[in-house]
């Protein structure tokens, strides 16, 4: 008997070594869950149909759904629901060098507006990011009432530095002005696979993780939006703060690739 126990605890060591070393070397292979807590799933796609999930998503802003582009921000594409596609379990938002109403790039983009808002939860984006000179995706949430700010920045990259995903709050100060409070964490090259990008979302803080690992923490709890807000995707091309402009480096056509996209609340 002592001698199976004590088989047994050394195999118990070799799978808890084992799985700490998958960790380590394929996080792309990791599957996050919402933090400690009593949950309930709220909202989620698998996009595991044919198409688009149209009473969850309209590919585009609310103010023009059949097509549009969000050019205060910079963009240089327009947002065409033909450049969003499902197929194989995975969302594809496609940018390629196609000019159309005045731009040179077309690509795609889903949001849940006047679908799906939440106040205050846990939300994950399971997504592979394109790599290249321009490329500007983003996974965020924007406020139901369709104000702006407030804006919570999931996850963003810029193309030219997929090694680094930035993790940003916007909000308005005590004057009604725009800030942001922007953090970013890096290690590993995020278009090599897909990962996992979540936040909590608190009446008192805002934490961000990247498969399952809390990576960033704010907790001023006077800029945290208390309103119901919607999900977004977005692959944009532009220039971005730090990014270059797409160039004929820049590998197109391609893809943002999102695997899921799920959203709880506490019980």
């Amino acid at each position: 008997m002592q001698q199976n126990l004590r088989l047994r605890s050394w195999k118990d060591k070799v799978l808890l070594v084992f799985s700490a070393l998958m960790m380590a070397c394929c996080p792309t292979a990791a599957l996050a869950d919402p933090p400690a807590g009593n949950w309930q799933l709220k909202f989620s796609d698998d996009f595991n149909g044919s198409g688009l999930d149209t009473g969850k998503w309209t590919p585009c802003f609310y103010w023009a759904p059949n097509g549009c582009t969000n050019g205060g921000a910079g963009d240089l594409q327009w947002f065409s629901p033909n450049n969003v596609s499902v197929g194989g379990g995975i969302l594809r938002l496609r940018a390629e060098r196609k000019p159309s109403n005045g731009l040179n790039y077309t690509s795609g983009m889903i949001a849940s507006h006047d679908k799906f808002a939440f106040q205050y939860g846990y939300v994950e984006f399971r997504a592979k990011v394109p790599k290249g000179n321009g490329f500007w995706p983003t996974l965020w949430l924007l406020s139901q009432n369709k104000n702006w700010p407030p804006e919570i920045d999931v996850a963003e990259f810029v193309g030219s530095n997929t090694n680094n995903v930035h993790m940003t709050i916007h909000y308005k100060n005590g004057s009604g002005a725009h800030e942001s409070s922007s953090g970013w964490w890096g290690g590993i090259d995020f278009s090599g696979g897909y990962h996992t990008y979540g936040l909590l979302w608190e009446a008192d803080k805002l934490v961000w993780y990247v498969d399952g690992v809390e990576r960033r923490r704010y907790t001023n709890s006077g800029n945290i939006p208390d309103e119901a807000m919607y999900v977004t995707a977005t692959l944009a091309l532009g220039k971005a703060w730090t990014n270059s402009p797409p160039d004929n480096s820049t590998p197109l056509p391609n893809n943002l690739e999102i695997d899921h996209i799920k959203v709880w609340q506490r019980n």
